[in-house]
């Protein structure tokens, strides 16, 4: 199978949000560079930091890198596919068309979604567990998930996801009983899975029914 490289499929930018979410209403910047082959991607990748621009300048320097929100999207054997990202949705307030009957939303690292993925490729996505056991997450929320918070409490919940050419979105919907914010801090992450074009062989209806763990093996996804 052919390796894809993130080098085409993306742009290794720097941007500056307009979030004032840092420390003394700071504004919170965030920086993508390329990732060589080792430890964090196999086959190297795209990390993306993120921090609190402290002094000011519009620059992500160093010693402003929050560590512990690194993040990874990495090349696999003709895939693409982020590291395991901690679950931190937020209430849907401002929804994208597509998004408006979730409840909730988490906006996932997006630059190698680039138009010809959106044209020719596929993104499956995935969700585990508390118990660190892995389900699949569709487009539409067809599948109820269930999981535990930290107190030990069972909730329910429909995930999907929605996404256009450097965008996309990790979506939850709840009934009026249920707060999805208890997933924030239970140790549940989500996976995406970006392959480009090339299906090794195989139909996407085929690898949407496959287990999470064939998918892991066909393309080379280290966890």
């Amino acid at each position: 199978m052919k390796t894809y490289s993130l080098i085409a499929l993306c742009a290794l930018v720097t941007f500056a949000s307009c979030s004032k979410d840092g420390a003394d209403g700071k504004t919170v910047l965030t920086r993508t560079t390329k990732e060589a082959a080792g430890a964090n991607c196999t086959y190297g990748g795209t990390k993306f930091e993120t921090g609190v621009d402290a002094n000011n300048n519009g620059t992500l320097e160093d010693n402003e890198v929050t560590t512990t929100q690194t993040n990874y999207v990495c090349s696999g054997a003709g895939a693409i596919y982020s590291n395991w990202i901690d679950v931190n949705v937020t209430a849907n307030s401002t929804p994208y068309v597509g998004e408006g009957s979730y409840d909730y939303k988490q906006t996932l690292p997006a630059t190698a979604i680039t138009a010809d993925v959106v044209n020719k490729g596929t993104i499956l996505m995935y969700y585990k567990n508390y118990a660190g056991f892995v389900v699949p997450v569709d487009v539409d929320d067809i599948f109820g998930i269930r999981d535990t918070d930290g107190a030990g409490y069972y909730f329910n919940f429909t995930g999907g996801f929605i996404f256009k050419a450097n965008y996309l979105a990790f979506l939850v919907d709840v009934d009026a009983t249920s707060d999805a914010t208890a997933m924030n801090a239970n140790g549940s992450a989500v996976r995406y899975v970006i392959i480009p074009g090339n299906a090794g062989g195989r139909s996407i209806a085929e690898l949407k029914k496959l287990p999470y763990s064939e998918v892991a093996k066909l393309y080379n996804i280290e966890d």
